[in-house]
């Protein structure tokens, strides 16, 4: 065995036992981050809560040691009392570090009685913020009375709060902070934006992401990236509504043209939409052979605004049955266009030399109605797996009544594997004495999941004589 290399301990201390060596918060967390107040209040509230958790702090106060963490300043650091085996205060008035953990204590009482010292400390506010969405309603009133005189107070470091107030919003009391946080802070700045779209809760992005619509916080460029590349769905479809709502026939192609090209599916078909109140309907011809269903009816319905007719752009992109490069997307919108003589072109197309052609016009006509089980049987003999897989989804409700023989002969050893697979199906959909029947000589199949099904066939029980299973 490879000998581990013994690895050194760590010199990092978490925030809360920072505190505890008499540092500022300033230099115990990183301040601009509402997640780093939230753990703080998280870990002093679980430490101050059960005594083992905080002797090894008391043990730390007891022998003035730094732990690697540099000078401590003792004269600001809590001290620990043996008698009632926890964190005092070192001095009066509490020291900022000192005021900081009394006021994420466990007791409620230790909580509301830092309170009054956090008044006139800028640094305490984001703490003092929290305690104004506390579980317990004495400190929690008394919080939002001082809370509310020290935003009158803090001018532009209100602004300041928007991101944590935010976080709060999501507890049970956090939406007088919101409120009360916003009105103090008035017209907020536009880089302010940044903490919400970074939050790790989908939650609080969604939130954010209103927040800065509603006071148009986000340049066009900033409302693109999110409405590409944002992690959550709806924060997406919020900043592609507010986006489109810019488009206008005089507003830049710049707005429009992205969204054009997105992933989404969604936000495609918004735009294509939009092209049409940008004068620019015409151009929704080139997204009628789209991938999406939704794209195309967008497509079709924004021409259809301009006067044009879809059915005859379907009818130009599959007139030629060996034109190479067709998008499988036409063929779909020609079955979806509902064009009489839908199924005249699509059955050409049923022999295109590429397969994914004709795996689609097997689809497309599969939505006209207008295949056989006889023709899906032909089907299933295609080397392009995409075919005999649609092929053998629409053949599974006449699964009972196509021949035996043909059935069988698709699990033939030599045919191939997708051919095989796909005939599996079809026989597992079928009774399970021909099943086991077919199955008995191909338990040792060298394809796994033929001969999976093979033992697991052999062991399953026949119904009952007479039952209709």
């Amino acid at each position: 065995m490879r000998k581990m290399i013994p690895l050194s301990p760590t010199l990092r201390l978490p925030p809360h036992d920072r505190l505890l060596l008499g540092k500022p918060l300033s230099a115990a967390l990183d301040t601009a981050d509402p997640e780093a107040w939230v753990d703080l209040d998280r870990r002093i509230r679980s430490a101050t809560a059960r005594r083992s958790g905080v002797q090894p702090l008391g043990a730390m106060l007891r022998d003035r040691r730094a732990h690697g963490s540099g000078s401590v300043d003792w004269a600001t650091a809590p001290r620990w009392d043996e008698e009632t085996r926890d964190v005092t205060w070192s001095r009066f008035p509490p020291s900022e570090p000192e005021n900081a953990i009394v006021l994420c204590h466990d007791r409620w009482q230790a909580r509301e009685a830092a309170l009054a010292f956090a008044v006139g400390r800028p640094a305490l506010l984001p703490l003092l913020l929290i305690r104004c969405a506390d579980s317990h309603p004495q400190v929690r009133e008394r919080a939002r009375r001082l809370a509310g005189k020290a935003l009158d107070a803090s001018g532009a470091l209100a602004s300041q709060m928007v991101p944590l107030v935010l976080r709060l919003s999501l507890r049970p009391h956090g939406g007088w902070a919101l409120e009360r946080v916003m009105a103090a802070a008035g017209p907020l700045p536009s880089g302010l934006t940044a903490p919400f779209h970074a939050s790790p809760l989908p939650r609080v992005r969604i939130l954010g992401a209103r927040l800065s619509l509603e006071q148009e916080l986000l340049t066009p460029d900033e409302l693109t990236e999110l409405a590409l590349n944002a992690a959550d769905r709806a924060v997406r479809h919020l900043c592609t509504d507010a986006l489109l709502a810019q488009v206008t026939a005089d507003a830049p192609e710049q707005l429009l043209n992205p969204l054009l090209n997105a992933s989404s599916a969604v936000t495609r078909s918004s735009a294509v939409t939009a092209l049409h109140r940008a004068g620019r309907g015409r151009e929704a011809a080139a997204y009628l052979a789209d991938p999406s269903a939704r794209v195309r009816s967008a497509a079709r319905l924004v021409l259809r605004l301009e006067g044009d007719d879809p059915p005859s752009h379907y009818r130009a992109l599959c007139a030629d049955p060996g034109l190479p490069g067709l998008p499988p997307g036409a063929l779909f919108g020609l079955a979806e266009c509902g064009a009489p003589d839908a199924t005249a072109l699509l059955r050409p197309l049923a022999a295109h030399p590429e397969g994914r052609v004709r795996a689609a016009a097997l689809a497309a006509l599969l939505m006209t109605d207008a295949l056989s089980p006889d023709e899906l049987m032909a089907a299933m003999d295609d080397p392009h797996p995409p075919v005999v897989r649609t092929a053998r989804k629409a053949l599974v409700p006449y699964v009972l009544l196509v021949p035996e023989k043909w059935l069988v002969s698709l699990m033939a050893p030599g045919r191939p594997r997708h051919v095989r697979r796909a005939g599996l199906r079809l026989l597992c959909a079928h009774s399970l004495g021909l099943r086991k029947r077919v199955l008995a000589a191909l338990e040792l199949d060298e394809d796994p999941e033929v001969a999976y099904e093979a033992q697991r066939a052999r062991y399953e029980p026949l119904p009952p004589a007479g039952s209709n299973s």
